[in-house]
């Protein structure tokens, strides 16, 4: 699945099929703006990136969703969104038991509601200025 769609997304970005560097830019330009937002997709492209490269997780009601993981608490602003404050779960993530909001408990609509965030504001502190600017995007919009 995911060999198919990078192929797509070669293809539709025209990247070239000759022997030459490959530039990649998985989840945009995530050292510049908050990843899989509009915003890092944007610069990417305008850095000269021949492919974006996005994570992809699936809402309640089956749409693709581009972000790097299913819990959206550190992505997103969910966690400031009281109407959300009952969603918040326990789930046990690829063997590691997790405390947050997940995408699958949400659907488009909800998810459409929400603005994306930094995930390690820590390291890429410059990023937080971004934060709150881009909604999800689903992988249509990206496509």
């Amino acid at each position: 699945m995911i060999r198919a769609i990078l192929t797509a997304l070669i293809l539709f970005t025209g990247a070239p099929a000759v022997a030459q560097p490959l530039i990649i830019a998985h989840r945009g330009a995530s050292g510049e703006r908050p990843e899989h937002t509009r915003s890092a997709y944007e610069l990417a492209i305008e850095q000269g990136a021949d492919v974006i490269e996005p994570d992809l997780v699936m809402s309640k009601d089956g749409v693709f969703i581009d972000r790097h993981e299913n819990e959206i608490g550190g992505t997103t602003d969910v966690a400031s969104r009281p109407e959300y404050a009952d969603r918040k779960t326990t789930k046990t993530i690829d063997g590691v038991v997790t405390t947050g909001w997940f995408t699958e408990d949400f659907t488009l609509a909800e998810l459409k509601t929400l603005r994306a965030g930094e995930r390690l504001p820590q390291v890429r502190t410059g990023n937080v200025a971004y934060d709150g600017r881009d909604p999800i995007l689903t992988f249509d919009e990206v496509v």
